[in-house]
């Protein structure tokens, strides 16, 4: 005798489950159930989306919810950000549990830092590298000089040339001045990256 096939989906989500033989108890199948039904699920659905039970029938409903690997763990998922809600570059992501289109205002791909930041970052970067080409210049080390190092070779060049030192820092400083000028003349972040960080050793 050929069973029947039930399909069982999660009651709360309506999530389909599997397919299974029908129960026979006292010599009948038992086809309908709380969270089961006869009518077949859709067979081809495509990577994302799930088959949903409406009650009446199947449809097919994007899937954006982790899941469980057979440690435990939740995997996969789409990430998502709100930033309507106040999500920003530093937010961690989002993951729905529910069936469906991410929530309306959801954007998948993380929110960009804001100027202010990029430039506050890119001042930084200008600043160690203006220190480091005024070290450089004086030791011109083959690998990070220490202070005692740096102060000798300072006072080695004054011996040679009393302006010596003054005239590398001015000349470094002068170019980190243009540097953060630029900068804080940039008005988006393509100009910020057209920003340059280099200095003559």
């Amino acid at each position: 005798m050929l069973m029947s096939t039930i399909h069982t989906f999660d009651l709360r989500t309506g999530a389909f489950i599997n397919s299974r033989p029908a129960q026979v108890v006292g010599g009948k199948e038992l086809t309908v159930c709380a969270n089961a039904t006869p009518v077949a699920p859709p067979t081809d659905i495509p990577t994302g989306h799930a088959a949903r039970w409406t009650g009446s029938a199947w449809e097919v409903v994007e899937d954006h919810r982790q899941h469980m690997d057979s440690k435990g763990t939740k995997i996969g998922g789409t990430p998502y950000w709100q930033p309507a809600e106040g999500d920003d570059w530093q937010s961690p992501p989002r993951y729905t549990e529910e069936l469906g289109p991410l929530p309306e205002g959801a954007v998948t791909e993380r929110p960009k830092k804001p100027l202010s930041v990029l430039k506050a970052e890119k001042e930084r970067e200008i600043t160690a590298a203006c220190d480091a080409a005024i070290v450089a210049s004086l030791t011109m080390p083959t690998s990070a000089p220490s202070s005692a190092e740096v102060a000798v070779a300072a006072a080695s060049l004054a011996s040679i040339d009393p302006d010596g030192p003054d005239t590398l820092l001015a000349l470094h400083t002068a170019r980190r001045d243009e540097l953060l000028a630029a900068v804080a003349a940039a008005d988006s972040t393509a100009a910020l990256a057209d920003v340059e960080v280099s200095y003559a050793v």
